[in-house]
């Protein structure tokens, strides 16, 4: 069954009266969503490894710059794309990117995780395209500028706790030590 077969049996249920002009709309959105991302990913990862390109990465990242750089890198690239992209299209164009670097680096990638983490809830509250300020934007039905100087203390705080998880990796990689990971 294709994609058009999926939107179509869609738009039967909207003419029959079964769901609404909303709830059609969302699931549109929805499927177009899934079905433009899992090709997408698949497709950027395989021919990543395929082509050796993750090999190709590690050596040029880890022979050009010092581990704080391409660190800084990283960040910086994860925090301008979350300004623009949802997390997971984020974490699926990254990903295969950034873990040969880190592994050609020694760097944890339970630590990677958590910086990620952090990084990208910073980046769903900061502008242009913060989606959880559109979200509070929605429910609270305040101005757009009021909203933004809502999360500024938040911003702060996050920008805080990347910096001590950066500066002080045992913070992330305590509690996954007492469970025995290597």
């Amino acid at each position: 069954m294709t994609m058009a077969d999926e939107l179509e049996k869609l738009h039967r249920l909207l003419q029959g009266g079964a769901i609404t002009q909303a709830e059609y709309e969302a699931a549109k959105a929805h499927l177009l969503g899934a079905g433009a991302a899992l090709p997408g990913s698949s497709l950027a990862i395989n021919r990543l490894r395929l082509s050796d390109g993750d090999k190709w990465i590690a050596g040029v990242c880890g022979g050009v710059a010092a581990l704080t750089g391409v660190e800084a890198w990283i960040w910086r690239l994860i925090f301008v794309l979350g300004m623009f992209l949802e997390t997971i299209s984020i974490i699926l164009i990254t990903t295969p990117v950034v873990l040969p670097v880190l592994a050609a680096l020694d760097i944890n990638p339970v630590w990677y995780g958590v910086l990620l983490t952090i990084n990208l809830e910073l980046a769903l509250i900061t502008p242009p395209v913060g989606m959880n300020l559109f979200a509070i934007k929605a429910v609270a039905r305040a101005p757009m500028s009021e909203i933004i100087m809502g999360v500024v203390p938040y911003v702060g705080l996050l920008i805080f706790g990347l910096a001590l998880v950066l500066l002080f990796p045992s913070i992330a990689l305590w509690l996954p030590s007492t469970m025995s990971y290597r």
